[in-house]
């Protein structure tokens, strides 16, 4: 049974609606950090710092949950997701904030998809039509890029590549986590998932021999970027999220979560100064109706099962975080 709330149902909206916010204008921020630190040691220390921050906040829990179990399981889902922010923050080096945050969005679409390859769970028609829609958008997009627009011939850059890579592993990271987080405490997870991203994104930097950050490379400007990106683009956005999707009704969660990639495109032409066309505009458009129709559509379907399952059988539900 859900805990009685201790704020109106609009606060904990407005909580969810300012982590998207958040999260929206950060891919503005680190496109500006990556000019400074490569993307490696960026997100090493970003996760780092906030991984540490993070243990006092959930103290208790940890003390009580850490073993194991729950260290196996972070670690896997740690991996998959440090490689994932590492690919999308390689990916952004290359494209512009608006592209990035629209294309790695399309995680939503392609978890249908893994779930068929990994638990024989087949898509069912809405999936299918997230999936094309995503599609579309994503060609929408790339020939709006284009100088010759549809003229043009269908070519991808190298960022919008590997950021469509790194929404794969996000989507490959969500599977992980549906799977693995039910039978483990969330806050304990998420301690142990930031300090592996740092670990699997300072192996990365090790392995590539990047070149390690400096005194004066920590500017104020940077240091300014790494103080929005670790205090309030992880730390205070994780425990805003958790807050708001416990209370928050499910469909209307994910309807507020999605415009993390709207937001984007907004502070990307407001900060960044990207130029975005029509046949762009049109192309994400595409994609935010295909996260729709994957998130809200296939979230009510999911809803009906579970009641319907709870009238079915007398057996006991976890208890939420």
């Amino acid at each position: 049974m859900k805990r009685t709330a201790a704020f109106p149902v609009w606060v904990y909206k407005l909580a969810l609606l300012a982590t998207t916010l958040i999260w929206g204008g950060s891919f503005v921020v680190l496109k500006g950090a990556l000019d400074t630190i490569p993307a490696t040691w960026l997100l090493t220390i970003r996760f780092a710092a906030a991984g540490l921050l993070c243990i006092p906040i959930f103290w208790k829990r940890l003390r009580s949950n850490l073993d194991s179990s729950h260290l196996v399981a972070g670690a896997l889902i740690g991996i998959s997701g440090g490689a994932a922010y590492l690919v999308q923050n390689i990916g952004l080096t290359y494209t512009t904030p608006a592209k990035n945050a629209f294309f790695t969005a399309t995680y939503c679409v392609m978890v249908p998809f893994l779930y068929w390859a990994i638990k024989h769970r087949r898509p069912q028609a809405h999936n299918v039509l997230a999936a094309l829609l995503c599609i579309v958008g994503v060609c929408l997009v790339t020939l709006g890029s284009s100088t010759k627009g549809l003229a043009g011939a269908f070519t991808m850059g190298l960022g919008d590549a590997l950021t469509l890579g790194c929404a794969l592993l996000f989507a490959i990271n969500i599977v992980l986590i549906s799977i693995l987080a039910p039978a483990h405490d969330l806050p304990t997870l998420i301690v142990i998932q930031l300090l592996v991203f740092a670990a699997v994104c300072a192996v990365a930097g090790i392995v590539a021999k990047d070149a390690l950050p400096t005194i004066t490379t920590f500017t104020p400007d940077l240091l300014g970027k790494l103080a929005f990106l670790i205090l309030l683009g992880t730390v205070l956005a994780i425990v805003m999220q958790n807050l708001g999707q416990k209370y928050v009704d499910p469909s209307q969660a994910a309807l507020i979560m999605s415009f993390e990639s709207v937001f984007g495109v907004i502070f990307s032409v407001l900060i960044y100064h990207e130029t975005v066309t029509t046949l762009m505009l049109v192309g994400f458009a595409s994609i935010f109706v295909s996260i729709l129709v994957s998130e809200l559509i296939g979230g009510h379907k999911e809803r009906k099962e579970k009641r319907s399952c709870a009238q079915t059988s007398t057996a006991p539900t976890l208890s939420e975080y």
